[in-house]
């Protein structure tokens, strides 16, 4: 039985909102020929900044960030996702930091009576673009080079709620050999109207001490996150998004809170 017209229309846009919580590989095909495009904007900010053995230190740091998302179908089965941020934390002067290429494959879609099975496998390397800095507590990164693997099945009802799960390794080649394992589980439901979700998601450092003290998580830092998402769609080729995420814990991180805004347009 295939997804009811209007959820399959909708959930398209979907997974686009997320991007910048938890990833651009989402449970959802992109269709052949067709491309979808997320401008983003995002405000986070910490006072409380987790670091090993349950200590913790003060700062205050705030980031602004801007996001650039395309995911692009090249057959019914593959697609292309690349993802470009721009950012800033507190005063300093703000650049670009690490752009990421993605290849997605569907490996099996799997109807069911009223609902559909799917699988998904994804590769991406994530390289510097900007000469931003990388020491200091206001950092926006390493200049890493990082190869990202994913594996994701996802169970979706024809009536619109699903269930997500999402897993992989992030192994970071350059400047130093160092890996993390993330795991993220996801539900929803989406409708003719709106769509919204809520998430969780954990990032394992699998080396001990690899942490490094800069404003944004990334290879080397652990943490445990919750967040949600709305989404409005306002015209068959454009829609609203709305999100929020939380750091609850973990270690070479900002006990966070971020809020983020965009806009989604399907070519």
């Amino acid at each position: 039985m295939h997804v009811r017209l209007p959820l399959f229309s909708l959930i398209f846009f979907l997974p686009l909102a997320v991007v910048l919580a938890q990833g651009p590989i989402s449970g959802f095909p992109t269709p052949k020929g067709e491309t979808a495009i997320a401008i983003s904007y995002s405000v986070e900010q910490y006072d409380n900044y987790f670091l090993p053995a349950a200590a913790t230190e003060q700062r205050s740091v705030e980031t602004i960030s801007y996001s650039l998302f395309v995911e692009t179908g090249l057959s019914d089965n593959t697609s292309l996702v690349a993802t470009l941020p721009w950012m800033r934390t507190n005063d300093r002067t703000g650049s670009l930091q690490d752009g990421a290429l993605w290849i997605k494959y569907m490996n099996l879609d799997r109807r069911h009576t009223r609902a559909a099975s799917r699988f998904f496998t994804a590769v991406g390397l994530s390289v510097p673009v900007g000469n931003y800095e990388t020491t200091g507590i206001a950092a926006l990164g390493q200049r890493a080079t990082v190869f990202q693997g994913r594996l994701a099945y996802q169970y979706q009802h024809d009536d619109g709620w699903f269930l997500h799960a999402q897993s992989g390794v992030d192994f970071q080649i350059a400047p130093e050999a160092q890996s993390s394992w993330p795991l993220l589980l996801r539900t929803g439901y989406g409708g003719r109207y709106f769509y919204t979700e809520a998430w969780v998601e954990w990032v394992t450092a699998l080396e001990s001490g690899s942490g490094v003290q800069t404003a944004t998580g990334g290879t080397g830092s652990s943490w445990r996150r919750i967040g949600a998402t709305l989404y409005v769609p306002a015209r068959p080729w454009v829609g609203l998004n709305l999100g929020g995420a939380w750091v609850l814990g973990g270690e070479f991180i900002g006990q966070s809170n971020r809020l983020n805004v965009g806009l989604v347009f399907k070519l």
